[in-house]
C-alpha cells in the first residue's frame, strides 16, 4: 500500500493537489508543471475524488488553472503546448462528467462566467495559431483537434453545449481549411478536422444561420473541395478494404475474388463488428453534398487515394501506405453496398447513405456523369448469398455508374426482407430509383440495363411488406412510390427503355405477378374504407394502380383464350409476349399527371429527428472512445524531436 502511495505522489500529482487546494504557485512552478508529462489517470483520479459540491467550491482554483493553460499556449513551445492541451482536455472532461445542472454552470466552474468570453476568445485564437503554425509538430496539432472534439462532444445534445457557442462566435473555419489543404498534415489530421466540422455544422442548424454551414454552402475553392474529397475517399477506401479483407478471410474457398469473380456470404463475423465505422465522417460527407453543389464535380473526378495500413484514427504518426486511383462516387457505391448488406448493425449509416444518394440523384451534373457511356468503372457491389439465386457470383466489369447505382438499389430491395421491415429505407430507395428514371425520361437516355431484375426486386419487396399485414397507414406512401415508378415505365418507357422488347418484358412481369398488385389494391381499399387521415393517400395509390390493373384486365382474358384454343395450360414467356405484342392496339391507359416530378430532398421536417439522434450517438461514441493519454515511447520520441528542433 505504501508503494502505491509513493507512486501516486509524483511531482505532477503533488503540484496539482496544491493547485486544487487553492495554494499560490510561483511562475516557475507553472513553467515546470507544463514541461512535465501529463499523467492523465492521476489528474482524472484527483477530480473523481471530488463531489459536485466540492468541485464548485474549487471554482476559483480551476479557473486559475484554466487561465494559466491558456496563457501558456501563447508560447510556440512543442512540449508545453502538448501538455497544456492534454490538461485542458482532462479538465473539460472531468468537469462536464459531473451533473452540475445547466451547461453554463460547467462553463462557470471551468472558466468563470464573468471572464468566459475573453478567455475562450484567447483560447480559440491560440488554437488557430497552433493549427496553422509551421513551427509546431503534428502531434501538437492533433491534440489541439482532439481538445476541440472533446469540447464539442461533452454533451449528447450539441445544441445545448454552451462551449460550442464560443466556436460559433470565434470561427475556426480558416484553421480547419488550412489543415485540409496542406498535404503534409491532411493525411494524418484531415479526418479529425472533418469529424469536428461535422459536429459544428449540426450546432443549432435549424434554429439560426450556422456560420460553418454558410461557409460550406458558399465554398468554391477548388483546392479545399478537393481536400474534402481526398480525405473522404481515403477513409471510404480504407473501410472498404478492411471489410472486404475480413469477409474474404471468412470465405477462403472463393479466392477468385482476387481475379474477376466476386462472392461473399452474409456478413456475420465478430471481426467485422469490431471495425470502426466513422459516422462523423459519413455525416460530414452528407453535409457537404447536401449544402454545396460545387462538390458534385469532386464526387466524379478521379483522385489519388492513399490507403494507410492504420485506421482513420491516425494521431499524426507516419504510416506505410499505398496509392490507388478512384473517384469518390464509385468508392461510395461500394461502401453503401457493404453497409446495406448489414442494415441490422448499420441502420444510421444506411440512412445516411440513402440521403447522400438522394442528393446525388437529384443533381443534373452527377446524373449526366453517371449516365455517360464513356465514363465506365469496374465498381464492386456486394452480393449477399441467397438460396433462390442460381448464381450469386457476378463478373466485375466496367459499367456506367447509373447502371451500378440501379444494381445497388436492386440488391438492397432483395436482401433486406425482414420482419423488422425498414420502411423508411425502402421509401428512400424507391425515391432514388424514381429520380434516376426522371432524369432518363427528361434527357431521353436509354440505359442498357437488365430492367426485369429491378422490376422483380421492387415487386418482391412489395409482396413481402404487404404479407406482413402491418396496421400502419404510413406503408401507403411506399406503395404510392412503387405505383409511380411502374407508371413511369408504362407511360414514358418509350423514351428511356433500350428497345421495344423491354415493353414486352415489362408487361409480362406485370401479368406474371398481378397478384401482388391486386393485393395492393385491396390494401388501399381497406384503408380508404376506414376513412382515416390517410384517405387522400389511399385515393392516390388506387389511381397509381389503375394502369397496372388495366394491363392485367386487358391481357389476362386474351391469354386465357389463347391457352384454351391451343390446349395449353401454361404458355411460355415468349408465347405470352407474342400475345401482348398482338394486342397493344386495343389497350386503353389513363394519363397520370406529375409522374416525372418529385419533391426535392429536404431535412425539415422529415429528417430532423433522425439527425438529432445521430449527432447524439456520435457525441456519445466520441466521449467513450476518445483517449487523451499518450504512451511513453511516443512521448519520448516527441520530446526528443522537439528539443532538437528548439536547440
Amino acid at each position: 500500500m505504501s508503494l502505491k502511495k509513493t507512486l501516486f505522489k509524483s511531482k505532477f500529482s503533488i503540484i496539482y493537489e496544491s493547485i486544487l487546494k487553492g495554494e499560490e504557485q510561483e511562475n516557475a512552478v507553472w513553467d515546470e508543471l507544463f514541461l512535465i508529462k501529463v499523467n492523465v489517470c492521476a489528474l482524472e483520479e484527483l477530480f473523481n475524488q471530488l463531489s459536485s459540491n466540492e468541485l464548485i467550491q474549487l471554482k476559483s482554483s480551476i479557473n486559475k488553472l484554466f487561465r494559466k493553460c491558456v496563457d501558456g499556449l501563447k508560447e510556440e513551445h512543442n512540449i508545453k503546448s502538448l501538455n497544456i492541451l492534454m490538461t485542458l482536455s482532462c479538465l473539460v472532461r472531468c468537469v462536464w462528467r459531473r451533473d452540475l445542472g445547466e451547461g453554463f454552470r460547467a462553463v462557470d466552474v471551468l472558466v468563470g462566467f464573468d471572464e468566459a468570453e475573453q478567455i475562450m476568445s484567447t483560447l480559440i485564437e491560440q488554437i488557430h495559431k497552433i493549427l496553422i503554425s509551421s513551427q509546431l509538430q503534428e502531434k501538437v496539432k492533433y491534440y489541439a483537434l482532439l481538445f476541440l472534439k472533446i469540447l464539442t462532444s461533452v454533451s449528447d445534445n450539441i445544441s445545448q453545449n454552451t462551449m460550442v457557442e464560443y466556436l460559433m462566435l470565434h470561427s475556426l473555419w480558416y484553421s480547419l481549411c488550412k489543415v485540409i489543404v496542406t498535404p503534409a498534415v491532411r493525411a494524418s489530421l484531415g479526418s479529425h478536422s472533418l469529424s469536428l466540422l461535422a459536429l459544428l455544422l449540426n450546432y443549432r442548424k435549424n434554429e439560426y444561420s450556422n456560420p460553418y454551414s454558410i461557409k460550406v454552402a458558399g465554398c468554391d475553392d477548388e483546392l479545399l473541395l478537393n481536400g474534402f474529397g481526398e480525405i473522404l475517399l481515403n477513409y471510404i477506401n480504407r473501410y472498404n478494404n478492411s471489410v472486404l479483407a475480413v469477409r474474404q478471410a471468412s470465405n477462403q474457398s472463393y479466392s477468385e475474388y482476387i481475379s474477376s469473380w466476386i462472392y461473399w456470404t452474409y456478413p456475420n463475423s465478430e471481426e467485422e463488428k469490431d471495425l470502426k465505422l466513422n459516422l462523423s465522417l459519413l455525416l460530414c460527407l452528407y453535409e457537404i453534398v447536401h449544402l454545396n453543389r460545387s462538390f458534385t464535380t469532386v464526387l466524379t473526378q478521379t483522385m489519388s487515394s492513399t490507403t494507410s495500413e492504420n485506421s482513420e484514427e491516425n494521431d499524426g504518426e507516419e504510416n506505410k501506405s499505398e496509392e490507388c486511383h478512384s473517384n469518390l462516387i464509385s468508392a461510395f457505391l461500394t461502401f453503401s453496398s457493404l453497409i446495406f448488406s448489414n442494415v441490422r448493425d448499420n441502420l444510421p449509416a444506411a440512412q445516411l447513405c440513402f440521403d447522400i444518394l438522394l442528393c446525388v440523384s437529384e443533381d443534373n451534373y452527377a446524373n449526366a456523369f453517371m449516365h455517360d457511356e464513356n465514363q465506365v468503372f469496374p465498381v464492386f457491389i456486394f452480393r449477399t448469398k441467397l438460396r433462390h439465386r442460381k448464381d450469386n457470383r457476378k463478373e466485375l466489369t466496367a459499367m456506367s455508374l447509373a447502371y451500378t447505382l440501379l444494381d445497388l438499389t436492386s440488391e438492397f430491395l432483395m436482401t433486406n426482407l425482414t420482419k423488422n421491415f425498414p420502411f423508411e429505407l425502402y421509401s428512400k430507395c424507391y425515391r432514388v430509383i424514381h429520380r434516376i428514371l426522371c432524369y432518363q425520361k427528361k434527357c431521353r437516355v436509354r440505359l442498357n440495363y437488365p430492367w426485369p431484375t429491378l422490376w422483380n426486386s421492387i415487386i418482391s419487396a412489395v409482396k413481402w411488406s404487404n404479407s406482413l399485414r402491418l396496421d400502419d397507414p404510413e406503408i401507403i406512401s411506399n406503395y404510392i412510390q412503387v405505383g409511380r415508378i411502374f407508371n413511369m415505365f408504362v407511360m414514358y418507357g418509350d423514351t428511356f427503355l433500350p428497345n421495344p422488347g423491354s415493353y414486352d418484358e415489362l408487361y409480362y412481369e406485370l401479368l406474371r405477378q398481378h397478384g401482388v398488385f391486386d393485393s395492393l389494391n385491396e390494401t388501399g381499399l381497406k384503408y380508404l374504407e376506414k376513412g382515416n387521415t390517410h384517405k387522400e393517400s389511399c385515393k392516390e395509390l388506387l389511381s397509381n394502380l389503375h394502369n397496372v390493373r388495366a394491363i392485367v384486365n386487358h391481357f389476362s382474358p386474351k391469354i386465357e383464350a389463347w391457352s384454351t384454343a391451343n390446349k395449353i395450360s401454361t404458355p411460355t414467356p415468349e408465347e405470352v409476349m407474342d400475345i401482348v405484342r398482338s394486342n397493344y392496339d386495343t389497350l386503353t391507359l389513363k394519363l397520370q399527371d406529375g409522374l416525372d416530378h418529385f419533391e426535392r430532398y429536404s431535412e425539415i421536417p422529415r429528417e430532423q429527428q433522425f439527425f438529432t439522434n445521430l449527432v447524439r450517438k456520435i457525441c456519445k461514441d466520441q466521449r467513450e472512445t476518445t483517449t487523451v493519454q499518450i504512451d511513453t515511447s511516443t512521448y519520448h520520441k516527441f520530446t526528443t524531436i522537439s528539443n532538437i528542433g528548439q536547440n
